[in-house]
């Protein structure tokens, strides 16, 4: 299938003038997947550099992925056009010092509705080369290559070779068909785990033993982001939004038969080694 057909499908007049951008700036050093992440993907994409978006009444959203495929955001009808340096930029933007100088144009963007169930799911062959990251809908046809499940943030990697956000992980938690996977992994073993508030760099470190494993305590913080850490919930309750800026991944993996005592030991070591008591959020 063509993006246009099930574009069109979904409600959207594809005899407007639509541009389609596939947004992939590692080059320049702005993680896009995280700005998407913490909800400020949008300030990013309103301010460009040049006239990319003139010209067009709708704008079709993508985040650029491997083997030049792109991943549905969203899309947004183009309002207005001022100049960047009359609109000013959020100061929780995380790039704020650094990507404003260099921006000549603002975009009123406005996401409409009616494509929720395309959101992080389709994916598309990104057709005329990934230099050419904006062009008009009618020009180039997308094929369609999959709807991911719902709710779906990735396959399981390897128990050290993941780094999820706090919604990431909400979402592997609250959605186990679509993350069998993970589930299946996360639950066969004890460990060792480390969070990170990565606006700070400070850092928690925690076990997971007992029967269900590292899923176990997982679902812990998908419940509530602070996973009842004394020092997290302080963090949080200050600035809500901080729970989008942690980091969860592993530190090493223990086996299930290993006592309470046992893994609390190892834990132990790893609070001494990264000193996560004196400068970080460890309290015992």
């Amino acid at each position: 299938m063509d993006l246009r057909n099930l574009m069109q499908f979904y409600g959207l007049d594809i005899s407007k003038k639509i541009k389609v951008a596939r947004h992939k700036d590692e080059k320049r050093g702005y993680d896009l997947k995280h700005l998407y992440q913490i909800d400020q993907f949008e300030i990013y994409q309103s301010y460009q550099q040049d006239p990319d978006f003139h010209g067009c009444e709708y704008l079709i959203s993508f985040l650029g992925t491997d083997n030049n495929q792109a991943i549905f955001i969203g899309v947004y009808k183009v309002k207005s056009i001022r100049k960047a340096s009359e609109v000013p930029l959020p100061r929780n933007f995380i790039y704020h010092d650094i990507y404003k100088p260099t921006r000549n144009y603002y975009y009123e963007l406005e996401e409409i509705s009616g494509f929720e169930d395309l959101k992080d799911r389709l994916v598309i062959n990104w057709s005329g080369g990934a230099i050419n990251w904006i062009q008009w809908l009618d020009k180039r046809e997308k094929e369609v290559v999959q709807l991911l499940p719902k709710g779906y943030v990735s396959h399981f990697p390897g128990y050290l070779n993941f780094i999820l956000t706090h919604d990431q992980l909400k979402k592997i938690i609250e959605n186990p068909d679509s993350h069998k996977d993970w589930h299946k992994m996360l639950s066969a073993v004890a460990g060792i785990y480390l969070i990170v508030d990565t606006t700070s760099g400070l850092q928690y470190i925690g076990s997971a033993s007992g029967k269900e494993g590292l899923i176990g305590r997982f679902k812990t913080y998908a419940k509530s982001a602070d996973g009842g850490n004394v020092e997290l919930k302080k963090l949080i309750d200050a600035n809500p939004m901080r729970s989008k800026m942690l980091q969860f991944t592993l530190l090493e993996t223990l086996p299930l038969t290993l006592t309470a005592k046992e893994v609390l030991v190892r834990e132990e070591l790893y609070k001494q080694k990264l000193g996560s008591r004196k400068n970080g959020l460890n309290l015992n």
